[in-house]
């Protein structure tokens, strides 16, 4: 049995060592040695007992040093540790020291994975329900590459960067689309569609995922991690124009500020199709040959003087080309090099127009800002001038032509409840309004009617909204002259939001224009300014107060006259005191302005953001004048000789059977037109066209296709007998005429069709 070992502090005495002190040392070392060449350490400890009792365990000679043996089992930093006598050097007095540092820090430095009795536990990091992320809206659907340096700057100046922008990665996609779209606000308009992609090295990329799943907040945080969030837009949102010119002057001046410090009078000036032009816009260095040094392909040409300057130029047109990156405002400048005249006339022509430029850059100071100002100033008159010219049916024929026709949003009408079936086809999720439009009617029992929406029933829809909202509780006035009304259920219902969004689809769409609103509201669209009038007080009892006000003549009367409206006045931030007769126009003035436009700012910011659906409210800002007949009332009559040009005759070919009962029937039509007129005015031509389109206006985008007139006869569309009344086919704008051979007969028939029609069946 192996003796137990035991630890004895050494007395504090300062006498020689004894031989027994050095023998037990001597048996420790030993015991060491076991101890980790043996497997059975705990066993061999157990086994131990006194220090006086010899142990079978090999023991190196005494001739061998004990910090060498210990230093061979310990290896790392045991020379700074501890001092063990051996046996021929035997300390004098004292204790064995540790000289240098505590045995707990002596092991974490030579075996680090030891840990302490007592185990920390490790602190868990913190779980955020959001993170930051930056947003980048790409200025066009054909974006491909990584944004970097001068497009960056471009993005970030026209506000199109969202830096550390935060989500929450409880939100689905739906939600983030819609918060994305409030960080860019006026920037992404409503009508244009966002897709999602992710830097891949220098291209943009769409993540790949999962079929059914989307990218929600959570995703967009693992998927993306530490990259920026690329949005693409449906449509271009900037244009290189925007940015073309103010590039080609950075351009411009960033080459003539590299020809500055040459000495050498002869390096004064440099050449451009053969003219010497002086450079305080000169060369920089010795790149005075640059601008004939090298042909489009990069080679060296002819003109080099020497071949440092050949070195310098080269770098130099690398260098410029590397930077400009094939930016349009450096096209002119190929290799960065301005190319001498080849003899060719259009190319010296170019090269003189460029040389002019460059002169003249060179006389405007660095930190001008006159010609910015000058840019935008003639920039505005250019668009002034077009909006002159452009009639409003090609602008809005431009909006449509970005519709999809390949989709389709459907919408379930009832007539007798228009606007809550136009509510729920707004709001619903899948409804986009670059989707065409597809109406189904249904009558007051519930029964679908026999019409699928190729355009009649979408333009019906559209005419009913139209008249729905005009006398819907959000909009108040005389019926030709509107303004909005404050009513909680619409704000309550973002009403407002809906019925510019109908008005803008109704536009685009093919539907009528409202034209029911005032002048002021219109006014308040365009540029956010207006002066309403007394008469557009829409509340009369207000109105007779407000105007005794004004019809005062002294003070006294103008006391009494304001009496009646203290609260009213309190509330509009209008009560003050009257110190003289003048001060009642201004107070007539205070209370139009706050029941009119300030009263409902709420609601007229929410219609202005329906009506920026589709880009309408962008061209009613730029274009005003083409249309303001579409919002404002005008009186304009439908006549019967527009409405027979509007319609085209499909006759049969002449000289048959057919065509003979045709042509009297088509006499038959343009006087009823004509009568129509006489008896009840411009109102039943606007049925007939209904009937036959199902507007009742010529849309401001047009009829597509045109309307026609087409004849029935007998044995045709399922007809044994001979037809009696007139049907329509609004998906086509096309009316059909039974053939009657009396006027009579043919004008009974028509009035019963116009009477009782309902629908999209045969009257």
């Amino acid at each position: 049995m192996r003796p137990q070992l035991t630890v004895r502090s050494p007395a504090n005495r300062a006498t020689p060592m004894s031989t027994q002190q050095q023998r037990t040392l001597t048996e420790a070392a030993g015991l060491l040695n076991t101890i980790l060449a043996s497997a059975e350490t705990i066993r061999t400890l157990s086994n131990v007992t006194t220090i006086g009792q010899q142990p079978t365990v090999a023991t190196p000679s005494v001739d061998t040093s004990i910090d060498s043996h210990l230093a061979s089992l310990f290896p790392t930093r045991q020379r700074s540790s501890v001092s063990l006598p051996t046996a021929g050097h035997l300390p004098t007095a004292g204790p064995v020291r540790r000289e240098r540092a505590p045995p707990r820090y002596q092991a974490q430095q030579c075996f680090r994975t030891w840990t302490s009795g007592t185990r920390r536990t490790r602190a868990r990091a913190q779980q955020h329900d959001h993170f930051n992320k930056d947003i980048i809206l790409l200025p066009n659907p054909s974006w491909e590459a990584v944004c970097k340096q001068h497009p960056k700057v471009r993005l970030h100046k026209h506000g199109h960067i969202l830096n550390a922008f935060e989500i929450q990665k409880a939100w689905d996609h739906q939600t983030v689309m819609e918060r994305i779209r409030e960080g860019f606000g006026d920037r992404l308009p409503e009508d244009v569609s966002l897709q999602f992609l992710m830097a891949c090295g220098n291209k943009l990329v769409s993540p790949t995922l999962q079929e059914g799943q989307d990218l929600n907040g959570m995703l967009i945080h693992r998927v993306y991690k530490t990259k920026a969030l690329y949005v693409r837009p449906s449509r271009t949102l900037l244009t290189d124009s925007e940015d073309e010119n103010e590039l080609s002057l950075i351009t411009a001046r960033s080459m003539l500020s590299m020809h500055s410090s040459t000495k050498d009078s002869d390096e004064d000036c440099f050449e451009v199709s053969g003219q010497q032009i002086p450079t305080s816009m000169s060369s920089h260095g010795t790149t005075r040959a640059s601008t004939s040094s090298h042909d489009e392909d990069g080679n060296p040409g002819p003109n080099c003087d020497a071949d440092e300057d050949r070195s310098n130029a080269t770098n130099h047109t690398a260098d410029s080309a590397a930077r400009s990156g094939g930016n349009p405002g450096m096209s002119g400048l190929d290799g960065g090099c301005l190319a001498r005249t080849d003899g060719n006339p259009a190319t010296s022509s170019h090269d003189e127009d460029y040389s002019s430029y460059l002169t003249l850059m060179a006389t405007l100071p660095d930190d001008s800002s006159d010609d910015e100002e000058l840019q935008q100033a003639i920039m505005a008159s250019m668009e002034s001038q077009i909006a002159e010219k452009i009639p409003v049916q090609e602008i809005l024929l431009e909006l449509s032509s970005k519709v999809s026709t390949k989709q389709q949003c459907r919408f379930n009408i009832n007539r007798s409840a228009v606007w809550e079936g136009a509510m729920r086809g707004f709001k619903r999720v899948s409804y986009d309004p670059n989707l065409m439009m597809c109406v189904k009617f249904s009558d007051d029992m519930g029964r679908n009617e026999e019409g699928v929406d190729l355009g009649g029933p979408r333009r019906e829809f559209l005419r009913l909204l139209m008249e729905t909202i005009a006398r819907s509780p959000m909009f108040e006035g005389k019926e030709s002259s509107k303004t909005l009304a404050l009513d909680s259920t619409a704000l309550r219902g973002d009403w407002y939001y809906t019925a510019g969004r109908a008005i803008a689809v109704s536009l685009v769409h093919g539907g009528p224009p409202p034209n029911f609103l005032s002048p002021t509201v219109f006014s308040l669209l365009v540029d956010g300014s207006a002066n309403p009038g007394l008469e557009e007080i829409a509340d009369t009892e207000l109105l007779d107060k407000v105007k005794k006000v004004s019809e005062s003549t002294t003070l006294e009367d103008l006391e009494e006259s304001k009496a009646p409206l203290l609260d009213y006045l309190a509330n509009a931030g209008c009560l003050r005191p009257m110190r003289s007769i003048g001060d009642r126009d201004l107070l007539v003035h205070d209370i139009v302005m706050f029941q009119v436009i300030h009263r409902v700012q709420g609601p007229f910011q929410r219609f202005c953001e329906g009506l920026k659906t589709l880009g309408i409210l962008e061209k009613i800002k730029r274009h005003p004048d083409s249309f303001r007949p579409l919002f404002c009332y005008e009186a304009s009559t439908l006549t019967a000789d527009q409405m027979d040009d509007l319609f085209s005759i499909s006759l049969s070919p002449e000289g048959s059977n057919k065509r003979a009962a045709e042509e009297i029937v088509v006499t038959f039509w343009r006087d009823y037109l004509q009568d129509a007129e006489e008896e009840e005015g411009s109102s039943k031509l606007q049925k007939i066209l209904a009937f036959s389109t199902g507007a009742s206006v010529v849309p401001p985008i047009g009829f597509s296709p045109t309307p026609s007139v087409q004849f029935i006869h007998k044995g045709e569309d399922d007809f044994s007998s001979t037809p009696m009344f007139p049907m329509a086919n609004t998906c086509v704008n096309c009316i059909r005429l039974p053939l009657h051979v009396s006027y009579q007969l043919f004008k009974e028939k028509f009035d019963f069709a116009l009477g009782n029609t309902y629908g999209f069946g045969r009257a």
